[in-house]
């Protein structure tokens, strides 16, 4: 079970009991994650950590179930994620 703390600094819970995970990415994916924040506080909202923007896909990603089997490429898993978006939408 995770326990959440509430905190004031960014207006949501903070997660315990969460792994760190090393990650890289591309300057574009980057400078999107850093867009994405900006875009929340100049309309109102707050400044979410890009790792809060990261469980946030993450999240919404295990709900669309995604067929991984048979994937051997990280282009081809990117295209599964997108099929599964478009099914999802059709609903």
């Amino acid at each position: 079970m995770t326990q959440k703390k509430a905190t004031g600094r960014f207006r949501s819970e903070v997660k315990k009991n969460l792994f760190r995970i090393p990650i890289s990415i591309t300057k574009d994916m980057e400078s999107w994650l850093q867009s994405l924040s900006n875009t929340m506080k100049a309309t109102g909202g707050y400044k979410l950590p890009k790792s809060y923007v990261l469980r946030s896909l993450l999240n919404a990603a295990m709900e669309l179930g995604i067929d991984a089997s048979g994937v051997k490429t990280e282009e081809e898993l990117e295209e599964r994620i997108l099929e599964a978006i478009k099914r999802y939408k059709k609903g």
